[in-house]
C-alpha cells in the first residue's frame, strides 16, 4: 500500500504550484489512475489531503507537520507525507518524486504556448 497524505494551505494556493506537479497531484486523485495502478502494480494508493483553510485539526495531529509549521509558519505548506515520513514541503511532489514514490516512469507531455511544439519532462515508461 501506497499511503500519502497531504497538508496544504488553501485550494486557492494549489494554483500557485508548478503546472506539472499540480496536474500529477489532481491525476493521482482520479479514481481510475488508482484502479489502473491496483491493477498493474497490485498495490493499493491511499490518499489524503488536508486544507488548513477547513480544519486545523489534523495538523495538529501531527507532530511533525506542527514542528515544521511552528518553524516556518504556513510557508512550510504543502507538506507531503509518505506513511509517517515527511517526503516534500514547501512544494507538491515533483515528477521524480511521484516517480519514485510510484516505482515507475512519469511522462508528461505539454505544448509550449509561443511555438505550439511538445516537450517531454520525467523518465519514459
Amino acid at each position: 500500500m501506497i499511503k500519502l497524505t497531504f497538508f496544504l494551505n488553501s485550494r486557492d494556493s494549489l494554483k500557485q504550484s508548478d503546472e506539472v506537479e499540480l496536474e500529477l497531484f489532481n491525476s493521482i486523485f482520479d479514481k481510475e489512475f488508482q484502479e489502473s495502478y491496483l491493477f498493474v502494480k497490485e498495490e493499493q494508493i491511499v490518499l489524503d489531503a488536508f486544507y488548513l483553510e477547513d480544519s486545523l485539526e489534523p495538523f495538529l495531529k501531527n507532530d511533525e507537520v506542527m514542528r515544521l509549521l511552528k518553524k516556518d509558519g504556513s510557508k512550510a505548506l504543502p507538506i507531503t507525507l509518505q506513511g509517517e515520513e515527511i517526503i516534500s514541503t514547501k512544494k507538491l511532489p515533483s515528477v521524480d518524486d511521484f516517480s519514485k514514490i510510484f516505482d515507475m516512469g512519469i511522462a508528461v507531455q505539454y505544448s509550449d504556448d509561443i511555438s505550439g511544439t511538445q516537450r517531454l519532462h520525467g523518465e519514459d515508461f
